[in-house]
Formats: structure tokens, C-alpha cells, sequence
């Protein structure tokens, strides 16, 4: 498990642009509009049929082999939990097995390039979230273009919260910030630096006089977490599901959530303050994902209408659905058209609301 760490205390530098206009509309918004009807809807693209694939592109002999589901994140994290719970479902769906593939690193880039170079013949499939996946390639550009991956369809809604290791006893997020203010706590932690979770790092820092002396990222959510658990940070940016078993547990305090309820708040913890309710100025447009399966560039509409197929099917089973009521994690579908349209929010959103050269310097 890698860490990294940069020092804030000394260098605290105006990194947002517009943050009076940012929209509490954006990303958050529309995450909260996917089309849960039933309705797989129309072929996105008819002529993805004659593309570069290696046959006709038809969904008639599709799946032909086994599919890899590339998830750009390690084991334990919201993505993964998803995947864990649908998966099985899927299968039981298709006459071919299903692989999960954890590919992490580079703030979920080394496993979304893995798959964005793959061949475009609907065997290979990535799920990723927007805006956190956009984030990491715009503050790190890759030699691969993120927008030009296929959406498939989107499966659910997550927003971030705050947890702390249960033995500092905080009780919220004024506590919390007060206990980095007076020097009890130092280190502040979430994914990788340059990542989404830095990125809001920086903004409760800039907006909420938030001041944490140094951040660790790590290489994932699910690794953050377990971090916090075992004392290595004291407290962390998480995703609702990847938070929610260590709460349960008691060895996690619940902190704050960072949706606002315009937003949809968190259906994991309905009950938790977010940092709206508490008066501080929200950050929806980058604290509320929708999760999303892409594919290559170029892979034929009528195999990524199998594969949303297949996930609407499994997102209705009454496993997932019994899991959803249980856990409160969202689930809701929607069709390819809608993960195409998240994906490119992303980049027209996050760069009006955040000064990305300033994040950049802050991640080196």
C-alpha cells in the first residue's frame, strides 16, 4: 500500500475559481435523474454495428467469451462493493462468466487506461464514477482521451462523508476542525493526491477554513478506510458504502456528510448533518458520483445494450434490491445516453469551479 503526503500548512494556495457560481445543479443534479423506469431505451449509436470491431458488432453471438470487469480501484471500496453484489446476478444472466478485475493506481487511471486500450468488442468493461475518474485525468493527463469511452449505463448514486477512527471521539465536523485547528490532529486523509478526495480536501480547506496540515492519499477508498481504522490517519474522505461497515462496527465515527439533501443526501446515513445543514457553502458539484460502466472506444451499441441490459435485469433481482433496502445504497439505471452525458458534465463543470493548475501544484 503506497501512501503519499504533501504539506499544506505552509503553502496554502487559491486554488478555486468560481465558487459562487458553481452550480448545485452539475453533476449532483443530474445524478439524481437517472432513468429508473424500467426502460433500457433506444441503441445509442446505430452505426456502432460496422465499426473496427472484429465482426458485425450484432448482439446475436454476443458475449462469446468470458468478460472482464475492470474495476480501476482496490478490494473494499464503494465501486468494488457494488460490483460484489451485481456480479453474481449478471451471471446468471449471460452463458458466460463474469471476471472482476481490481486494476488500481494512478488515482483509477492505470485500470480506466487497461481498459480504454482494450479490444472494443464488448468483452471488456470498466466501471468508474464522474466526476471521480475526470477529476484524476484532468489534473493528470493521460495519453488517452477519458470522453471517448462508451458508456454502457449507470447503476447508482454515492456521495462522500467524512469518517474518524472512533477513538478520537469527534462529534462532528466543527469538533473535527477544531481538533486540526488546536494541533490534536495533524494528518487528514482519502484517495490519492490529485484525486477527487484531495480535491475536496483542498475546497473544505479554501471554503470551511478546514485546516489540516497534511494529507495522505491512498489507493482507494476501501485502503483509506482500513487506514483510519487502524489508527495509521485519524480520519478520512469516504464514500458512504465504503464507510458504512466500519460505523456499523463502532470502530468509526461518522463525521459529516458532503451532499447536500438538494442533492439527495445519503440514503446509507439519512441522518447524518451535511455540511450545508451546518452553514458551510456545499461542494455537490464534485462530493456526489454516479456510478458508471464504460467500455473502448469504438465497441459496437448493440453489445453495450446487452451488457445495460444485463445490468437492469440484475440491479431489479430481488438480491439487489433486498441489498439496496438493507444497506440504503442506492441503485437506479440508467441507459448509455446518461453515462455519455455524466462523463462530459464532468469536464465541463469541474474546470469552471476549480483552478486544476493550483490542484497540481498542491498534489506535487
Amino acid at each position: 500500500m503506497t501512501t503519499n503526503n504533501v504539506d499544506q500548512a505552509t503553502d496554502r494556495r487559491q486554488f478555486l475559481k468560481y465558487t459562487s457560481t458553481a452550480s448545485a445543479i452539475g453533476i449532483a443534479g443530474l445524478a439524481g435523474c437517472a432513468d429508473d423506469d424500467g426502460d433500457a431505451g433506444e441503441s445509442a449509436d446505430d452505426g456502432s454495428a460496422d465499426d473496427g470491431s472484429a465482426d458485425d458488432g450484432s448482439a446475436d453471438d454476443f458475449p462469446t467469451q468470458n468478460i472482464r470487469y475492470i474495476i480501476p480501484f482496490g478490494e473494499g471500496g464503494g465501486t468494488d462493493t457494488y460490483a460484489r453484489q451485481m456480479v453474481p446476478e449478471m451471471d446468471d444472466r449471460l452463458d458466460v462468466n463474469i471476471a472482476i478485475e481490481n486494476i488500481s493506481g494512478a488515482a483509477s487511471l492505470r485500470g480506466t487506461g487497461e481498459a480504454f486500450y482494450s479490444e472494443p468488442d464488448g468483452h471488456t468493461i470498466c466501471a468508474f464514477n464522474p466526476p471521480s475518474t475526470p477529476v484524476s485525468e484532468m489534473v493528470n493527463p493521460q495519453d488517452f482521451d477519458l470522453p471517448n469511452m462508451e458508456g454502457v449505463c449507470t447503476y447508482a448514486r454515492t456521495p462522500f462523508v467524512i469518517v474518524a477512527n472512533a477513538e478520537h471521539e469527534i462529534e462532528g465536523y466543527d469538533d473535527l476542525m477544531d481538533r486540526y485547528e488546536d494541533g490534536d490532529l495533524e494528518v487528514f486523509s482519502g484517495k490519492e493526491r490529485g484525486g477527487v478526495d484531495h480535491v475536496m480536501a483542498l475546497l473544505m480547506q479554501e471554503l470551511h477554513g478546514f485546516n489540516w496540515d497534511r494529507y495522505v492519499g491512498y489507493d482507494g477508498t476501501g485502503p483509506a478506510v482500513q487506514a483510519t481504522l487502524s489508527g495509521e490517519v485519524p480520519a478520512c474522505i469516504s464514500t458512504d458504502t465504503g464507510a458504512e461497515a466500519g460505523v456499523e462496527s463502532g470502530d468509526l465515527d461518522l463525521v459529516t456528510g458532503l451532499v447536500s439533501e438538494d442533492s439527495g443526501g445519503s440514503n446509507v446515513f439519512p441522518d447524518v448533518d451535511n455540511v450545508a445543514e451546518l452553514g458551510y457553502e456545499n461542494i455537490d458539484f464534485i462530493s456526489n458520483l454516479t456510478r458508471g460502466i464504460y467500455a473502448p472506444p469504438d465497441t459496437p451499441a448493440e453489445r453495450r445494450q446487452v451488457i445495460a441490459d444485463v445490468v437492469e435485469e440484475a440491479l431489479q433481482s430481488d438480491a439487489v434490491q433486498q441489498w439496496s433496502e438493507d444497506t440504503g445504497n442506492v441503485v437506479e439505471f440508467g441507459d448509455g445516453d446518461f453515462a455519455d452525458q455524466v462523463l462530459q458534465d464532468a469536464y465541463d463543470i469541474i474546470p469552471e469551479n476549480v483552478d486544476l493548475d493550483e490542484v497540481r501544484n498542491a498534489a506535487n
